[in-house]
């Protein structure tokens, strides 16, 4: 039988809990920051969860705090999002999440709740009740002078009365979303609902590079006049009551037109794309934005562009999962045929639109091939999306919340034209549309790092990827003329845990200098390319990085995140050890982790008699909890030697026992053997001179004293 626990209260560092042993298994919970992974864990409900660990998570034992909000499913199983509440009100971006596996098992815990003293419960009562309050037209009025709204709205701007948690408790305030076209973009504030002053905010709007800051202090201090709030609220207002649409926060408001439904229409078109840009293909670097336009005949290629709508004979660019609309400026209709097919190439609009149609599409049709299907949908919907937009600058971003989007400029090389850009752009949205609370901790860098990776993985499954500056992020849009892009084999950077890593900051450890983004990139990238060579599919490594971001929520720093991502590598492929193991190499090697961590501890599980039935050995630093079931009973466990790295492995027997050890490689030769006596404990080490791992095959063997759960016990310890 299997403990029902749940995890200790957050710390800064990895910490490990053995829980109560309950026959053959041992339940472990491993925390780093704000996540706790488990194993052997059987989690019943998430209440009775929560309920048992009420006094770790500092909640009172009724759960009267909490309030479930979300549902959410992935491919592991399913994750219920607990809102904290503190008189009625959402103590903002603080809740717990527990994920429970499809076998019934406690996959992980994410807790951003806050402890409610009772001072601070008393200091709640008195703002709510006693002070006085300033009304949400004068916070929406404070909030727009800060951000200086210069440019029209894309949605209608709100306010929500909330707690912010503050270092001695909690703070009144409003918080408000205000969403208008680039360059002003959408953020989110904190107003002090007594004062009115700033207690933090942050952008909605994310930028593929920085060219101006996305920061409220860096648009405060920009000149130019300032939109009246009444009169562009009012003049979005209008749009929509003349298409007959409700006042909400729509980009209906602006005349933007939205696909009918995400039903595939099964009308096809056709149209010119680079794939994924003109370099390369062409495999040259040669190529810039003024070459002729000879030279780049022979990058283009002719795609079918999917599940078009077709409306009294005219073919739009609307599909199931996009939808080429015009939202920002310059205000640049979309392009339409009145025969499915479109001829244009570079330098015409009509380009932009089939190429930004083709790459978004079939990356949503991949998503769903890896599984995230029907409820465990990733923007499995029609995307709006602007492919002259920015106000025709040299960027491109996606702009969160109800109404979402993406927007790509034209300055210098049109970002449009480049795969790298549309996917790292799309990238920001899979993130968001998975975890909607996706902000603070090292999120800014994380971000834009996922981004170049998801960009990445694409590429490299080009025909030239793996051959033309695979390390390059955007490797036709940047690298030249218009900007220096960035790399993403930046090994050599290193994590600062005392520092929090915004999107595109410069950041100087150790005497090297890097993009923070790249910090992030690297490890998944490095990863990537060496699960590639090692024979692993594409699409079981992104399958792991996708599944890692369900069931967190706020203020995640990069070794959490990390852990998520060797975490749903065990739990994804736990008879393969291959792809934990090379993150974990890939995460330690980079300090995001440590390999000073607690070691972890598995049971064995039966029936592991042969090597094709053998348990993983997923990390380094393991303890096996196992027993010899009968003298008859034999147990494997595999391994994934990582390249330059030596495996041991010590067993040891109960004090009456005689067990034997033996290791094997993977055709099944015996490397290598040792036979101790009774009590003794036996040890084999194979090392791996190679340049990419291997797997190799430990055996436990009866030789002779006891056996069963009582008599039967020994450990088996695997470092490498």
């Amino acid at each position: 039988m299997q403990a029902l626990l749940g995890s200790p209260s957050r710390k800064t560092i990895a910490t490990l809990v053995f829980l109560a042993y309950a026959g053959s298994s041992y339940a472990a919970s491993s925390t780093t920051e704000n996540i706790t992974v488990f194993t052997d864990t059987k989690a019943g409900s998430a209440q009775e969860v929560l309920r048992a660990n009420a006094e770790k998570f500092s909640l009172p034992a009724s759960l009267n705090n909490l309030v479930l909000v979300r549902t959410q499913e992935s491919l592991l199983g399913t994750h219920y999002h607990y809102q904290q509440m503190l008189r009625g009100l959402k103590v903002d971006r603080a809740e717990i999440v527990v994920s429970i596996g499809k076998n019934g098992e406690l996959l992980k815990i994410f807790n951003e709740t806050k402890p409610v003293s009772d001072k601070a419960d008393a200091n709640a009562v008195n703002q709510l009740y006693v002070q006085s309050q300033m009304g949400k037209d004068r916070a929406l009025d404070i909030a727009w002078a800060n951000m200086k709204v210069q440019h029209p709205l894309v949605s209608e701007p709100s306010t929500e009365l909330v707690w912010f948690a503050t270092k001695d408790g909690f703070q009144l305030a409003h918080k408000v979303q205000i969403a208008a076209q680039m360059p002003t973009g959408g953020f989110v504030q904190y107003i002090n609902a007594q004062n009115g002053v700033l207690l933090d905010s942050h952008s909605t709007s994310l930028p593929r590079l920085k060219g101006e800051e996305r920061s409220i202090a860096a648009r405060a201090a920009l000149t130019g006049p300032t939109l009246d709030r009444l009169s562009a609220t009012a003049t979005m207002s209008t749009l929509a009551a003349a298409q007959g649409k409700s006042t909400g926060a729509t980009l209906a408001a602006q005349g933007v037109t939205t696909a009918v439904a995400a039903v595939a229409s099964g009308i096809n078109g056709s149209g010119l794309a680079f794939d994924p840009d003109p370099r390369t293909v062409l495999n040259t670097d040669a190529l810039t934005d003024t070459s002729p336009a000879s030279a780049f005949d022979a990058a283009y290629s002719t795609k079918t562009l999917r599940d078009l709508t077709v409306t009294a004979g005219v073919y739009k660019l609307s599909g199931p999962y996009v939808n080429i609309t015009d939202i920002e400026a310059p205000n640049t209709a979309p392009s339409t045929t009145t025969n499915g097919v479109w001829t244009a190439k570079r330098g015409n609009n009509a380009f932009d639109d089939t190429n930004v149609y083709f790459h978004i599409d079939q990356n949503q049709r991949y998503i769903q091939s890896l599984g995230f299907t029907g409820t465990k949908s990733i923007i499995n919907r029609p995307l709006n999306v602007d492919t002259d937009g920015v106000n025709g600058d040299d960027n491109s971003h996606y702009s969160g919340g109800a109404s979402d989007y993406l927007a790509f400029g034209h300055g210098c090389v049109n970002d449009s034209e480049d795969a790298d850009v549309i996917l790292h752009e799309y990238g920001h949205g899979i993130q968001a549309n998975i975890n909607s609370s996706w902000s603070g901790g090292d999120t800014g860098a994380m971000g834009e790092g996922f981004g170049d990776y998801w960009a990445a993985s694409y590429s490299y499954s080009t025909p030239n990827g793996k051959t033309y500056h695979p390390e390059w992020a955007f490797s036709w849009d940047g690298h030249g003329a218009c900007w220096a892009g960035r790399l993403l084999n930046r090994t050599n950077t290193k994590y600062n845990s005392t520092k929090t890593y915004g999107a595109h900051q410069s950041v100087t450890e150790g005497g090297i200098t890097f993009q923070s983004d790249e910090l992030w990139s690297a490890p998944l990238y490095t990863s990537m390319v060496n699960l590639i060579a090692a024979g692993k599919p594409r699409a079981n490594i992104d399958k792991i990085i996708l599944e890692a971001h369900f069931g967190l929520g706020a203020n995640i720093k990069m070794p959490a995140m990390a852990t998520a991502i060797v975490n749903a590598a065990k739990n994804l492929f736990p008879t393969d050890t291959t792809y934990a193991t090379t993150f974990t190499n890939a995460f330690v090697a980079q300090n995001i982790l440590t390999t000073t961590t607690p070691p972890t501890v598995i049971s064995e599980t039966e029936s592991n008699n042969t090597t094709a039935t053998a348990n993983a050995i997923a990390v380094s630093n393991t303890t096996v909890n196992g027993t010899m079931s009968a003298s008859t009973d034999v147990d494997y466990f595999s391994v994934s030697i990582p390249a330059g790295k030596t495996l041991t492995v010590k067993l040891t027997p109960n004090s009456t026992s005689d067990y034997d050890l033996e290791l094997y490689s993977s055709t099944g030769t015996k490397l290598t053997s040792s036979t101790a006596g009774t009590g003794a404990v036996d040890t084999v080490t194979n090392a791996n001179t190679g340049t990419t791992s291997k797997t190799v095959y430990a055996k436990v063997i009866y030789y002779a004293g006891g056996t069963g759960a009582t008599s039967g016990k020994y450990t088996a310890a695997f470092t490498w």
